[in-house]
């Protein structure tokens, strides 16, 4: 098979995820993901915040520093009003995630006499856009897009986020392998790459005196085949500026294609996903027959009114089911909400295949390795929150922390990113010492909102606790308008929880306490400002 590569634009909106969060610059705030800094106002990174650092850190470096959890869907949903602007320019966008696209720039180009014209077209289009979002004719210089221009798709997304002068980076053709070579071998397994994640790969690189991608490419290919297998010859590739991966375009007798109408049309996103959801299984099991993997899909949705949302979505490595789930979720969602929403029910899905690279599968260990079960209950949870919501399904995510909402949080199951083989670790922050913090067993059951209740003695009178914790009488009896009345046969306590002290509108002093019931149920309590609250329940 024959590979060319693509002369490619990548648009990158620096601080997107701040954006998406509807987050301002004069804010002191940080979006967090998977317990990980991956955006930072300028305020907060003058207060010592620093991408990729833990947000108990970050948090111990700036007290006042409000955190947001990052929203991939809707970064992309917000995306969407930008991506509807550059259709202007060129109807094959290309969506990678929330803030970022790209599109071949042969056509596009020739048409508007450059890439520094088109370049400067999209900047301008782009910042129409954001104007309109932000409502302002001045747009932030702190997220001024970014532009890249190069032979590949890496090249140009390493040109888009270099820390140059110009926000407009063009890389003459046939000079990517020059441009590439000061960048560290790091930059192998960023986001922008089709290796990322391969943090392993990087490390024996740099174990083996390789800092820079100039000395990969300086190695003989048949050297990298033989040490490090496909990872390492894909490697060299991007470090000369090339991708091998992009195939020439499909026949047309040979794209993959699926499609169904919706009958009867109907007005529930849910249900169009559903439906994709079966196509991308089929989809991606006929790939795999044939040795091939998708890395762009087209996905196209009909109103009955003859409305047409189409998208192109692109990802580094290779599309799955999931994957290819997500996109058609957002895009709806997208379309349902933005100001060209359509008037119509939904009457068809399609999917098309548009770009597919040979799939050179992956080494499989000797245990530890997702299953065909754990498959089979992936796609039933992504299956559930098709019909039922994102929220319908969620795993419990650990984090640090004195209250139970800090230390064990149940989070959508697409949003922590699950995956069966993940090593689980509990992060760094779960084991400082936290003076205050509850003792072993947690309780196996949160309220998520605390509840009013009496704590009373055997004479019926409520019972109030001193600065130090102690009790006035002995306890009698649990009362609580969904619980009712029980007698408390034993208690513990108390675990003291004093936070945000110099603040008087955040501060916290509370004094929580456990009681076992004649029933045989306990609970965690505590009071505050004199008040009882039910906060969890033990099983």
């Amino acid at each position: 098979m024959n590979f060319i590569d693509t002369r490619t634009l990548v648009l990158t909106v620096p601080h997107w995820r701040l954006i998406a969060a509807g987050i301002t610059c004069e804010q002191l705030a940080a979006v967090v993901d998977s317990d990980r800094v991956v955006d930072a106002t300028p305020i907060a990174v003058d207060h010592g915040v620093t991408l990729g650092i833990r947000r108990r850190e970050a948090q111990k470096l700036c007290a006042d520093l409000e955190i947001v959890v990052d929203d991939e869907e809707l970064s992309v949903r917000r995306f969407n009003s930008v991506v509807e602007a550059l259709e202007s320019v060129t109807p094959r966008i290309e969506i990678t995630t929330g803030g970022r696209c790209s599109f071949p720039t042969r056509g596009p180009s020739r048409y508007f006499g450059g890439d520094q014209a088109l370049a400067r077209t999209v900047v301008e289009q782009t910042l129409k856009a954001l104007s309109v979002m932000f409502e302002t004719a001045e747009v932030p210089r702190y997220i001024y897009p970014k532009i890249g221009v190069a032979d590949s798709r890496f090249v140009a997304a390493l040109a888009a986020a270099s820390q140059t002068s110009s926000r407009i980076k063009i890389i003459a053709p046939g000079r990517s392998a020059a441009f590439l070579e000061s960048f560290p071998v790091d930059v192998l397994a960023s986001e922008e790459s089709p290796l990322f994640g391969a943090n392993d790969l990087v490390d024996v690189f740099r174990r083996l005196g390789l800092k820079r991608l100039g000395d990969i490419s300086a190695l003989p290919s048949e050297e990298l085949l033989a040490r490090f297998g496909s990872p390492g010859l894909l490697a060299q590739q991007l470090a000369l500026g090339t991708d091998d991966r992009a195939s020439l375009p499909h026949l047309i007798s040979s794209v993959v294609l699926e499609e169904s109408e919706i009958d009867p049309p109907t007005d529930r996103v849910d249900t169009a996903v559903f439906i994709a959801k079966a196509f991308a299984d089929r989809i991606c099991q006929r790939l795999a027959a044939e040795g091939l993997a998708c890395v762009r899909i087209l996905i196209e949705v009909e109103t009955e009114h003859g409305e047409i949302s189409s998208r192109l979505w692109r990802h580094e490595r290779q599309f799955t089911p999931t994957d290819i789930t997500d996109r058609v979720r957002w895009q709806l969602e997208g379309w349902w909400k933005s100001e060209m929403a359509p008037t119509g029910s939904l009457s068809l899905v399609r999917l098309v295949v548009d770009e597919t690279i040979p799939d050179s599968g992956c080494q499989l260990g000797f245990w530890g390795e997702k299953t065909a079960n754990d498959e089979r209950a992936i796609r039933s949870f992504v299956r559930i929150q098709g019909l039922l919501g994102s929220d319908s399904v969620t795993v419990v995510q650990r984090g640090g922390g004195r209250r139970l909402v800090n230390i064990e949080q149940r989070v959508p199951f697409v949003a922590a990113k699950f995956d069966p083989n993940r090593v689980v670790a509990l992060p760094e922050s779960t084991v400082a010492p936290w003076p205050g913090q509850l003792l072993a067993p947690l309780p196996a059951s949160v309220l998520p909102q605390a509840e009013k209740l009496e704590i009373v003695d055997s004479d019926g009178c409520l019972i109030g606790v001193s600065g130090r914790g102690h009790m006035e009488r002995d306890p009698a009896y649990f009362q609580s308008e969904t619980l009712g009345s029980h007698l408390i046969v034993g208690w513990g306590g108390p675990w003291f929880l004093e936070e945000r002290w110099w603040d008087l509108t955040k501060k916290i002093r509370q004094a929580r306490f456990q009681f076992l019931l004649a029933n045989s149920m306990s609970h965690l309590c505590f009071i505050e400002n004199g008040q009882w609250w039910l906060e969890a329940s033990y099983e």
